[in-house]
C-alpha cells in the first residue's frame, strides 16, 4: 500500500524546490490549500485525477510521485480498470496500494470484477466501498459458509439488523452483530433476551443509560439481581436503584 506520510514528504520537498507556497501549488490546481496540507502531512492522498497534473507541476512522472509502478493506477487515469482486472495479473496487495486514490466509482468497478480475490483479499477494500456492496459481498460469504463479521463495521445498521434476525431464527448467538446495530434494535433484542435463553448482561454496553435503567427498573420490579446493569447506569440511576434495594 502507498505510504501516505512518504508521498507528503516528497510532495512538500517537491513544492519547496519549487518555490511555491502550498496556496499557490493550491491555486494552480484548483483546489484548496487545506488539501494541500494534507497530503503533505500524510493525512490523505491527491485524487487520481490530480495525480498527472501534479507530476507535471513538479516535472515528475506519476510512478516517480508515487514512489512505485502500479498497473492500477494507470489503469484508472486512463479510464480502464475494469480492462485492466480482466486481462492482467491483480493481486489484493495490488488492489489494497489503489484504494486511497481512487474516485467511488473506480472503487465500484474494482468491487464488481473482484470475483477472483478471496474474502480475506477483500477485507481492505470494505472502507472504500458502498453499504449495498459490502452487503452483497457479505451475502456472498454467508452463502459459502464464511463468517461475516468482518463486513459489519462497513454496513447500514438496518442491514446488520437483517442478519442478526436470520442468525436468531437459527438459534445462533447475535453477540457479533451488537456492536454494529442501532440503540433501539439492540433493546428490542434484550427485551427477548431471556425467550432466547440469553442472558440481557450481553446486551448492556451498547444500550443507552436510559434504556438500562428502564431495564433494569423491570428488572427489580420482578425481583430479579440487578447487579449486572449497575456498571451501564448514570451514577444518579444508581443511587436510585441502590435506595430502593435497601428499602427493600
Amino acid at each position: 500500500m502507498f505510504d501516505m506520510k512518504k508521498i507528503g514528504k516528497k510532495i512538500s520537498v517537491l513544492r519547496k524546490e519549487a518555490n511555491m507556497t502550498q496556496m499557490e501549488l493550491a491555486d494552480r490546481m484548483g483546489i484548496s490549500f487545506q488539501a494541500v496540507s494534507n497530503w503533505e502531512r500524510g493525512n490523505s492522498m491527491p485524487d487520481i485525477s490530480k495525480l498527472p497534473e501534479l507530476a507535471e507541476i513538479f516535472g515528475k512522472t506519476v510512478d516517480e510521485l508515487l514512489g512505485e509502478k502500479s498497473v492500477l493506477v494507470e489503469a484508472a487515469m486512463n479510464d480502464s480498470i475494469e480492462e485492466c482486472m480482466t486481462n492482467q495479473s491483480v493481486s489484493a496487495e495490488d488492489v489494497s496500494a489503489v484504494l486511497p486514490v481512487l474516485k467511488p466509482e473506480q472503487v465500484k468497478t474494482i468491487v464488481e470484477n473482484a470475483d477472483k480475490l478471496n474474502f480475506e483479499a477483500i477485507r481492505g477494500m470494505l472502507p472504500y466501498m458502498d453499504e449495498d456492496d459490502v452487503k452483497e459481498f457479505a451475502l456472498q460469504a454467508q452463502g459459502q459458509g464464511e463468517a461475516i463479521g468482518m463486513f459489519l463495521p462497513f454496513m447500514d445498521g438496518d442491514d446488520v439488523k437483517e442478519f442478526a434476525l436470520q442468525a436468531r431464527e437459527k438459534g445462533e448467538s447475535i453477540g457479533v452483530f451488537l456492536p454494529f446495530l442501532y440503540e433501539d434494535d439492540v433493546k428490542e433484542f434484550s427485551l427477548h433476551a431471556s425467550e432466547w435463553g440469553e442472558t440481557i448482561c450481553t446486551f448492556l454496553p451498547f444500550l443507552c443509560e436510559d434504556d438500562v435503567k428502564e431495564l433494569a427498573l423491570q428488572a427489580f420490579e420482578k425481583g430479579e439481581r440487578v447487579e449486572c446493569f449497575l456498571p451501564y447506569m448514570a451514577e444518579n440511576d444508581v443511587k436510585e436503584l441502590t435506595i430502593k434495594l435497601l428499602k427493600k
